[in-house]
């Protein structure tokens, strides 16, 4: 099979390796489809560094091979999605019930050696547990999208969105518009900030209630009209950096939460005062990955078709071509780009 292994920042190159054999308790997948997450995109540009990585964790393909202790009924040619985040379930997070969290099953890089989580291969081989199978006629480009889908499920749990509660989104990226879906989907009324005019359409097109220009527009002045003078009861920040972050403590209605669910880089302080948690009760947490349970929730969903998410792949590139796809991957006109494979 061909493998696309990055060496160094801006260099991958396609090599040939073995086609994996799957243990008692594993299933190998033909991989169909890949998408580039920011993640992956970090380690082109060297601002991440460990090699060689091999990338691509939104990954969907076909069943080829079935060990025999997996239980929970796959066969070969079914349709499946790949969560490739291995849990232990014997640490003190699987047990906790945060698998996602999981302290004794990450993968590490090992000097001189392969690692990453492999979907930018051809074939690769996952644990029983990662394996979610799909409705036959979603699209394999429609299915990469059940990983980051999973990833913002986990993070609308930890709001505890209420009916026709006022949320606001800061980012129209991909991740602010799976947001912007799916808290539409607990009833939530949306507020979408963004500073780029295609995104901010994108978003508007999505069923944002309103959408507004962080430079040009007071964002917390629409909140309070919105609100009777309150705040939002939760805001996601997806994208900003520290600034933005700040600026969404600023928006919370007393109890409101803040989910940090970006991350900055480099990274930068942000100045809290103690009292306004205090007083005001406010909540900031944080939100990463997908648990067990979040990348179920995102695949019925996308299987059932209570979500749309075609509209969040921007391109297809060849597999082949990995390094064009990871130079349009970062352009703002994009949200994903999908790698394919043949048949």
């Amino acid at each position: 099979m061909k493998q696309a292994v990055m060496l160094r920042p801006e260099q991958i190159e396609i090599q040939e390796a073995g086609i994996p054999t799957p243990g008692s308790n594993e299933v190998l997948v033909k991989v169909r489809a890949v998408g580039i997450c920011t993640w992956e995109q970090r380690f082109y540009h060297g601002k991440e560094q460990a090699y060689p990585f091999v990338g691509g964790h939104e990954i969907s393909g076909v069943v080829v091979k079935v060990g025999h202790e997996v239980v929970q009924g796959l066969r070969p040619g079914d349709k499946v999605a790949v969560a490739s985040l291995t849990r232990c379930g014997e640490c003190y997070y699987c047990r906790r019930g945060m698998d996602h969290m999981c302290i004794g099953a990450n993968v590490k890089a090992k000097t001189g050696e392969k690692w990453g989580p492999g979907g930018f291969s051809e074939y690769m081989v996952a644990k029983g547990y990662e394996v979610y199978k799909l409705h036959p006629d979603v699209k394999f480009t429609s299915a990469t999208i059940s990983e980051p889908l999973a990833c913002v499920i986990h993070s609308v749990n930890k709001s505890h969105i209420r009916l026709g509660d006022l949320v606001v989104v800061i980012g129209a990226g991909i991740m602010g518009l799976l947001h912007l879906k799916v808290a539409m989907l607990r009833g939530a009324r949306v507020v979408v900030s963004e500073p780029d005019p295609e995104r901010r359409e994108r978003a508007r097109e999505n069923g944002a209630a309103w959408v507004v220009d962080p430079a040009r527009e007071d964002l917390g002045e629409i909140v309070k009209q919105m609100t009777e003078g309150r705040g939002a009861n939760v805001v996601f920040f997806t994208a900003g950096g520290a600034p933005a972050i700040h600026q969404g403590l600023k928006l919370l209605e007393k109890g409101g939460a803040l989910i940090i669910y970006g991350s900055v880089h480099p990274a930068q302080p942000i100045e809290l005062n103690p009292n306004d948690i205090h007083y005001d009760e406010y909540i900031i947490t944080g939100s990463i990955r997908h648990d067990r349970e979040s990348f179920r929730e995102a695949t019925e969903m996308i299987s059932r078709g209570l979500i749309g998410v075609d509209d969040l792949v921007s391109e297809t590139v060849p597999f082949e071509r990995i390094e064009n796809a990871f130079q349009r991957a970062g352009l703002l006109d994009t949200y994903r780009v999908v790698l394919t494979f043949g048949e």
